[in-house]
């Protein structure tokens, strides 16, 4: 193979698309949707909080792609969340 060939076949691979045509539902699932949505702002009543919510993980609308993203936000966002409490 030739690196033009070479070439080739490496455009053809990355740009290979698969299609589902159907799911094994909740009872094997990976990721699932919802959760706190993001795009909500959230904030305390006017009067201070003395005791503010915060929610990490998987309480948290974000979905990856598959391959660990969505623990890597997981972990990190509960590290991130428990530099402030």
């Amino acid at each position: 193979m030739n690196k033009s060939e070479f070439c080739l076949f490496g455009r053809t691979l990355n740009n290979w698309q698969l299609y589902p045509n159907a799911t094994e539902g909740l009872r094997v699932a990976e990721v699932c949707l919802g959760g706190v949505d993001t795009n909500e702002p959230m904030s305390c009543p006017p009067k201070p909080c003395n005791n503010p919510a915060y929610f990490i993980g998987e309480t948290v609308d974000v979905t990856g792609q598959l391959g660990g993203y969505n623990f890597q936000w997981a972990w990190s966002f509960g590290w991130v969340a428990g530099q402030v409490v």
